[in-house]
């Protein structure tokens, strides 16, 4: 049987900046996880601000719109993983 190669790839995570403190935050993500000291310098985001994140660094302000529309694109993008892990796992 031949193994699968798994591709993977960079992506950008939207959350919520809910604390911010000399250019840098805490920012909650919508899948439910915490990173503190997001880099915010550069887009000077406040606290309440959707941002969008790579690493640790915040590319850019979302708006509330932009915001709801990757929360639903990875929640769908979630419900993917889950299905394709469950599966493999009945193989």
């Amino acid at each position: 049987m031949r193994k699968r190669r798994i591709k993977s790839m960079c992506v950008t995570r939207a959350g919520k900046a809910v604390e911010v403190s000399e250019g840098r935050a805490r920012v909650d993500f919508f899948d439910g996880r915490s990173l503190e000291g997001v880099d915010v310098s550069m887009v000077r985001a406040r606290r309440g601000d959707f941002v969008e994140v790579f690493g640790n660094l915040a590319l850019s302000i979302l708006t509330p719109a932009e915001a709801r529309s990757k929360k639903k694109a990875w929640a769908e993008v979630t419900k993917a993983i889950a299905m394709d892990t469950a599966a493999r796992a009945t193989r």
